[in-house]
Parts: structure tokens; C-alpha cells; sequence
């Protein structure tokens, strides 16, 4: 291995530790109180905007408003401006919490994650748990009293209180 090749190497896998460390902490904060039905559908909206992104099955601005990042870490889609509530993108960190997370949100936030990024286990997970099938394609998600946005009201369902939904999905475009 050359010396530039290890240095690709050592850098995506510190992108990827970031960017699991992250997803995990935006997991927590964002579906803690929902148990582990409501972290799996989270982290599986978030893997699947990175997923269609990376795989050019549609343009970053669909999911980031302006962005030309045609290859966006995890960490680039929860730091997005406005994406996320848990964000703050004006000061570039997470909001702070009345009630922080306890290490036990965290294990599950974990949990969750490796859940939602195994198509066998999401799969089985869903079936198993009597989750609505689309929260395998779920793109998004907003709290029940966020701002309403029609352009959101595709292929939507409830888990906890989060509505989920599949905006952006090539195969419910017109």
C-alpha cells in the first residue's frame, strides 16, 4: 500500500467513526423518548437520504436546499441548514438539552443504528416489531408540531411522535 493509499484509507475511516459518532448523538437527542421504534425509523431516514444520495439516484439539493456536495458524508445531511431540529447550524453544533442524553440513549442510539443499516435485520426488524413497511424507505421525518410542508406529505406514517415520510424518493416523483 502506498503512502497515499493508507492516508485515503486512515481518513475515511476517521470520516466514518465522525460520522457514526454523529448519526448516534442526532439519533438520541432526536427519538429517545420514542424507545427503539422510533430511533430505528430516525437513523433508517438518515441512512436512506445518504444512501440515494451517494448512489446518484437523486441530487443533493433534494434533501439539502442548495448544496453541491455530490458525495456528503452523514455528517454533511445532519449538519445541513435546517435539516435537523437537534442542529444548530448557525453556531455548528448540537442544541443543548434541558434533559442531556444518558449513556443508555446513546447504547440504544447505537443499537438502532446497526439495526437500520443491515437490510436483513431492518427488514426482519420491521416485520418483527408491526412497523408500517415504508419506514424501510423512509426519507424523512418531522415532529407533530413542526411547520407543515406539503412538498413532505408523500408516502407519510407514524411512528411515536414523528410523521415519516418517503419525499424524494425517485419512484414517487411524477
Amino acid at each position: 500500500m502506498t503512502p497515499e493509499q493508507y492516508s485515503a484509507k486512515r481518513s475515511a475511516e476517521m470520516q466514518n467513526q465522525i460520522d457514526m459518532a454523529n448519526l448516534t448523538k442526532a439519533v438520541a437527542l432526536e427519538a429517545r423518548g420514542e424507545g427503539m421504534d422510533g430511533m430505528f425509523a430516525v437513523a433508517k431516514s438518515i441512512l436512506n437520504r445518504h444512501e440515494l444520495i451517494n448512489s446518484g439516484e437523486v441530487l443533493p439539493s433534494t434533501y439539502m436546499p442548495n448544496s453541491v456536495n455530490s458525495k456528503p458524508t452523514i455528517s454533511d445531511i445532519l449538519f445541513h441548514k435546517d435539516q435537523y431540529q437537534v442542529y444548530d447550524s448557525k453556531n455548528k453544533r448540537f442544541k443543548d438539552q434541558k434533559n442531556p442524553p444518558t449513556k443508555e440513549d446513546f447504547q440504544k442510539a447505537q443499537e438502532a443504528i446497526h439495526l437500520a443499516s443491515d437490510t436483513h435485520r431492518a427488514m426482519t426488524y420491521i416485520l418483527d416489531r408491526n412497523l408500517p413497511m415504508d419506514t424501510f424507505d423512509g426519507t424523512g421525518f418531522r415532529r407533530r408540531d413542526a411547520k407543515y410542508d406539503a412538498s413532505q406529505d408523500k408516502g407519510t406514517f407514524m411512528i411515536g411522535n414523528h410523521q415519516f415520510n418517503k419525499a424524494g424518493r425517485p419512484e414517487l416523483e411524477e
